[in-house]
C-alpha cells in the first residue's frame, strides 16, 4: 500500500460537519505538507482551514499541540471580569500568555483584554515558534524541528511522516521514510543556532536551503505584524521573564501528566519571579471530552501565592501552588 501527499491548500478537504468518527480519521491520515504551514498575511480560507488542520494533528518533541478556535471562550470572561475589578479601565496592564502553541488563543484574548483596557500590552510566547524546511539540491526536503530532529520528508508525490513513522502497512511510505531516515543519520543536516535566533527567514548553506515555517497562527502574525500592543515571542514557561508582569497565563502545560511534581514547583517559581506583587496567575487545563476549562486564579503575595478564583473544578495543581515557597 502507499500514500501520496497533498501539496495545495486548495486540494485539501476538511471532513464533513458531524462526520462519524470513522469518516474523520480517514481524512485526518491524509499525508499533508508541512509546508502549508506558509500561508500569506492575511490568509485566505483556504490556507486557514489547512493550517489549523497540520497544527491540532502536529506532533513536535513527543508532544501534540491540539488547539482549536474559541477554547477558552469559557475562561476569558472570567479572568476578564476579574481583572476589571482589579484594575481601573487606563491601566497600562502587561499581560503574558505562556505556551500558547500556535498563539490563537492569545489573539483572541487579547481582542477582549483590549476592549475593557485600551493600554494593556499582550504578549503570547512559546518554546517552538516554527519548524525548518531543508531543500536538498535534488528537490526532496525534509522539515525538522529547530533542534533537528526529523518530522516529515517530502519527495513529490509522496509526503511520508517521520515521526510517528508511516503504518507498516503502508510499505512504500514506510520503505522512502526509512531511506530518508538513514541518509539524514548518514549525514546531519546542520541548523546555525544564531539563524534560529535572527530575525531572518532563509538561510542558504552547502548542505540545503533552509527556511522556517511558522508554527504561529496566521490570525496572530496578522495582529502582530499590525498592534503594536501584541507580540509573540520565544520564551520557556520555565524561565522568569526580563521584566515583571501584572498578569501571567499558563494553561495547558503545568499538567501533572507532563511533569514531576518538582518539575511543576520549577514552573510555578518561574511564574512567582515574573510576576508584579498583587499580579495575577491564571494557570488550569482544557478537558479533551468535555472542552471545560479547569483553571485556579491565583494573586502573586510575598511568600507565595492566593486563590483569587476558580473555573470548572479548578486547577489540577491548585494543592502544589498553595504550598508553595518562593
Amino acid at each position: 500500500m502507499l500514500r501520496f501527499g497533498i501539496f495545495d491548500a486548495d486540494d485539501y478537504r476538511p471532513p464533513p460537519q458531524g462526520a462519524p468518527r470513522i469518516v474523520r480519521m480517514a481524512y485526518t491520515s491524509r499525508r499533508v505538507s508541512l509546508q502549508l504551514l506558509r500561508t500569506s498575511l492575511p490568509a485566505s480560507p483556504a490556507e486557514l482551514c489547512v493550517f489549523q488542520h497540520l497544527v491540532h494533528y502536529l506532533r513536535v518533541s513527543g508532544v501534540y499541540r491540539t488547539t482549536f478556535p474559541g477554547r477558552f471562550r469559557d475562561l476569558d470572561p472570567v479572568v476578564n471580569d476579574l481583572l476589571a475589578k482589579r484594575h481601573a479601565p487606563d491601566a497600562a496592564l502587561d499581560v503574558h500568555d505562556w505556551a500558547v502553541s500556535d498563539g490563537l488563543t492569545s489573539f483572541e484574548w487579547a481582542a477582549s483584554l483590549f476592549a475593557l483596557f485600551p493600554r494593556a500590552s499582550v504578549t503570547a510566547s512559546d518554546l517552538m515558534l516554527f519548524l525548518v524546511e531543508a531543500t536538498l539540491p535534488n528537490g526532496s526536503v525534509f522539515i525538522l524541528e529547530p533542534g533537528g530532529h526529523a518530522v516529515q520528508y517530502v519527495r513529490r508525490p509522496f509526503v511520508v511522516r517521520l515521526d510517528p513513522p508511516d503504518p507498516a502497512l503502508m510499505i512504500v511510505n514506510r520503505l522512502i521514510g526509512w531511506r530518508a531516515q538513514r541518509r539524514l543519520a548518514a549525514r546531519p543536516l546542520r541548523i546555525p543556532p544564531e539563524w534560529l535566533d535572527s530575525a531572518a527567514e532563509e538561510l542558504v548553506t552547502g548542505e540545503a536551503i533552509l527556511r522556517k515555517l511558522p508554527l504561529t497562527h496566521p490570525r496572530a502574525r496578522m495582529l502582530a505584524a499590525n498592534e503594536p500592543r501584541f507580540s509573540i515571542r520565544r520564551h520557556s514557561a520555565f524561565e522568569p521573564t526580563e521584566r515583571p508582569a501584572d498578569v501571567i497565563r499558563t494553561m495547558n502545560i503545568f499538567n501533572r501528566t507532563y511533569f514531576s511534581p518538582e518539575r511543576l514547583r520549577d514552573g510555578a517559581r518561574a511564574v512567582w519571579r515574573s510576576l508584579k506583587p498583587g499580579g495575577t496567575w491564571i494557570v488550569g487545563r482544557t478537558t479533551e471530552i468535555e472542552r471545560r476549562n479547569d483553571a485556579t486564579v491565583f494573586e502573586r503575595g510575598e511568600s507565595g501565592f492566593r486563590v483569587l478564583a476558580r473555573t470548572g473544578h479548578g486547577s489540577e495543581i491548585e494543592d502544589l501552588v498553595a504550598g508553595f515557597v518562593p
